[in-house]
């Protein structure tokens, strides 16, 4: 899938977290770019099962990237050097179940080569309802014509 093209540290990156076991999902719009929801967005937000994983360190330095952990409350955890401002990392999601049980309903969607952990659809609609900030309300019309479609396509498939 092209709609969120990956550059080559960005790919490797991602291609390390899952090698090396780390639990991650792309979430918000990003997540709904990739399953055909007619909407842009410029970055990746992505969540993660534990922040002080060690793994995440490993993964960002194999491509020159760096990992900043953050401080509960006072600095955000952040991805720098090669993954600077693509990759948004969220601390909390509105209106979802915890890491875990979010998990197992990922969909796995392929971008440039690489098999990537996704929040469905639905549960990305369910999210930015429950956000109710203006800009995510804002998407809302083009996230549900998404999996209605998608949802269609099932129904004939």
């Amino acid at each position: 899938m092209a709609d969120l093209a990956l550059t080559g540290a960005e790919r490797e990156f991602l291609r390390a977290l899952r090698e090396l076991g780390v639990g991650y999902l792309i979430v918000g719009l990003g997540a709904a770019v990739l399953q055909g929801a007619d909407t842009v967005t410029a970055d990746i937000d992505i969540w993660f099962q534990d922040r002080s994983d060690p793994r995440i360190a490993e993964a960002a330095k194999k491509v020159g990237g760096v990992w900043v952990p953050g401080h509960f409350g006072m600095m955000p955890p952040m991805l720098e050097g090669t993954l600077e401002d693509r990759f948004d990392v969220v601390t909390t999601m509105s209106g979802l179940d915890d890491f875990a049980m979010e998990a197992a309903r990922t969909k796995t969607v392929v971008v440039d080569g690489e098999p990537l952990p996704v929040l469905p659809l639905d549960r990305v609609i369910h999210s930015k309802r429950a956000a109710a900030r203006a800009k995510d309300l804002a998407v809302l019309p083009a996230l549900e014509a998404a999996l209605a479609a998608s949802v269609a396509n099932l129904d004939e498939g």
